[in-house]
Formats: structure tokens, C-alpha cells, sequence
């Protein structure tokens, strides 16, 4: 049995206010709260913000952060209906292109959502098992550098605590978007080193995501995108978001894409702000933020009924709080400390 995991799975609640942080984007799941007994009619934020005035609250929030502030998409879905689904500033301020609603932006991080949830999808379906050692699963001799004999299992890939030494920005990025891309042979290429013991130290791990996805390519027998495509987004009608590790299966996504930039703080123009993540899965995906609104609240769905699982129990333990301080029924709330970095992942739990 793995260390630091309950005996059982049973579910915690999870928070219903989710807002959720690209490169340059927002998106906020609402939940709706009575102010108090005598205005059991007025609904709002878990902040007490009247759900009337949330979109000129935003309004305010985003004006008061718009000289640090390109562009900004903000969506807030109560009940998994949209209630504001908004774009400020500019995509590009040397053309003056004003950020709308159709605006793409990167992911990042938040792309290992859409690993974690492609393995649940296959736990359920029998073809996975969370504490199987993933050796099973890979190719004969696909690691070269393990260091301990100890298994490795999905939920070490989900808890970033496989003992994998931490990788450089120039190892977890590329440039050039016409190479040849493999995701198994990448994987095999940039093993890092394992300097800690399985379920020893959480360290934060691109790699293992990565490995998360190509687990999925070869279970399910498509390219990690591909399964992507047709088992999520396709389900969720998220037409404007793609995985590829180039984004070339969305040619009209890349195209909108690029007319975007980056900016600091100072809002100076990042002249080279395109970059391509080596483990693609862990931080590929780009779309709207109204992409992002609809993932997000098929994760919180409002009923039953799971668009993403079978069954809604599926859901609910993927949710569940699986790591724990040692010895203890306390939340562990390191990096990867909540089943499939829910908790963490440029997702922030919070009250508007």
C-alpha cells in the first residue's frame, strides 16, 4: 500500500469556487450562496458579491490591474451555465487587436488535468490500476536511470513523488514546432535521474506527467491528442482547444494563437513567446477560456450525471484528497497533494 494514501477512498467536498489562471487568463467557477435567512432569494459569491453585480465587480477588479494587464478572458459558470463570458485589454497592444471571446491562450500547467483525467477514465474502464507498478505498462527497458528497486505507480505520477530530480526550462521546452515528434522516444531521451525513494519527497515533475500520457497513447492505443480529442473535448464540445504538441491537428487555433503576445509586467513586449513543451502533455493544450469554463464545470457537474465518466463515483474519487501528512488525517498541500493537482496547477481554490 502506498504511503501517505488513506486505507480508503472515500471522497472529501471539494470547494465549488475554482478560479483558474493561464497565461493571461481567468476563469471562475461561481457558487451560489443566500446572503442570509430573510434574503434566501439574493444569490452569491462564496464572498457574499451579489451574482447581479459579479460582472461589474470584474469589471472594477480588471481596471484596477490594467497597467500591469495586456489581455484578460474571465468566464464565471454557475449551476454549469455561463453568467459572464468576457475579454479585456489587448492581444496584441503594438496592433492594437483587442482580446474577444475567441482569444487563444496557453494552458500551461493546467494541461495536466486533461492527463489525469484521461488515466481515470481508463482506471474505470479496467485497463489501468492506480497502484500498479508502471513497468507494467511501459516498454521492457524503458528506464535507465531508476536508482531504487521500489515500484512506481500512477498515483506517484499524479503525487509528483516518484523521486525524479527537477528539470531546467531549457530541458522542458523547444523552439522549432517542424521537428519530429515521438512522445515515448522524447521520454526515453530525457530521463531524469531518480535521487529519492518512491513516496519519499514530493518535487514537482514534468516528466512524470509526461509519462502519464504516453501510459494513455499505449493503453488506449492512440496518440496521447488524439484520445484527448475524441474523449474529452469532443464530449465537453470543446471546439476551440487542441493538445497537439504543435498544435498542427488545429491549424486555424495555431493561427489565432499567434496573433497574440506576451508581455511583462511593465508591459513590454516578449519578442520570443512561443515555445513547445518537451513532455507535451503536461502543458500543450491552448483554447478560449470558454473551453476551459466548459472542463472545468463537467468537473463539478451539477447532478449525477458525468459527461466525462460512467459513473459519478469515478468523478468523485478522482476529487478525493489522496495524500496526507505523515501519521496524520491532515490535507497534504505540497505540489501534487491533491488527487490530480486539482489543488494546485495555476488553480486556485477561492471565494470571489
Amino acid at each position: 500500500m502506498q504511503k501517505n494514501r488513506p486505507k480508503d477512498r472515500s471522497f472529501h467536498t471539494v470547494n465549488k469556487v475554482i478560479a483558474c489562471v493561464l497565461t493571461l487568463v481567468l476563469v471562475i467557477i461561481a457558487c451560489a450562496v443566500p446572503v442570509n435567512a430573510e434574503e434566501e432569494q439574493i444569490q452569491t459569491t462564496p464572498s457574499r458579491i451579489p451574482l447581479t453585480e459579479l460582472e461589474k465587480t470584474i469589471d472594477s477588479y480588471v481596471e484596477s490591474y490594467e497597467k500591469y494587464t495586456a489581455a484578460v478572458s474571465v468566464v464565471a459558470i454557475k449551476d454549469g451555465e455561463f453568467i459572464v463570458n468576457k475579454a479585456y485589454g489587448f492581444a496584441n497592444i503594438e496592433n492594437q487587436r483587442k482580446a474577444d471571446t475567441s482569444t487563444v491562450f496557453e494552458w500551461a500547467s493546467i494541461s495536466k488535468l486533461l492527463v489525469y483525467t484521461s488515466l481515470m477514465q481508463l482506471v474505470e474502464q479496467g485497463k489501468l490500476d492506480l497502484d500498479t507498478d508502471i513497468i507494467e505498462y511501459l516498454p521492457e527497458g524503458f528506464f535507465k536511470k531508476l536508482k531504487y528497486d521500489e515500484p512506481i505507480t500512477l498515483m506517484n505520477l499524479m503525487h509528483h513523488n516518484a523521486g525524479w530530480e527537477d528539470q531546467t526550462a531549457t530541458e522542458v521546452y523547444y523552439y522549432n514546432d517542424n521537428e519530429d515528434y515521438d512522445l515515448g522516444e522524447t521520454l526515453r531521451k530525457n530521463e531524469p535521474k531518480q535521487i529519492y525513494k518512491p513516496n519519499s519527497v514530493v518535487g514537482y515533475s514534468n516528466y512524470g506527467v509526461g509519462l502519464g500520457g504516453y501510459i494513455v497513447e499505449l493503453v488506449s492505443g492512440q496518440p496521447y491528442y488524439e484520445y484527448v480529442n475524441q474523449h474529452i473535448f469532443e464530449p465537453l464540445h470543446m471546439n476551440d482547444t487542441t493538445v497537439h504538441p504543435t498544435g498542427q491537428d488545429r491549424p486555424d487555433l495555431v493561427q489565432r494563437r499567434n496573433e497574440i503576445e506576451g508581455y511583462t509586467k511593465d508591459l513590454k513586449l516578449i519578442p520570443e513567446n512561443r515555445v513547445y513543451v518537451t513532455f507535451y502533455p503536461t502543458g500543450a493544450a491552448m483554447g478560449t477560456a470558454e473551453d476551459l469554463g466548459k472542463f472545468l464545470a463537467a468537473l463539478m457537474p451539477v447532478d449525477d450525471n458525468s459527461v466525462l465518466f460512467a459513473k459519478r463515483d469515478t468523478l468523485d474519487e478522482m476529487l478525493s484528497t489522496s495524500l496526507y501528512y505523515d501519521g496524520t488525517s491532515i490535507p497534504d498541500l505540497r505540489m501534487g497533494s491533491l488527487r490530480w493537482n486539482i489543488g494546485y496547477l495555476h488553480c486556485f481554490t477561492r471565494g470571489i
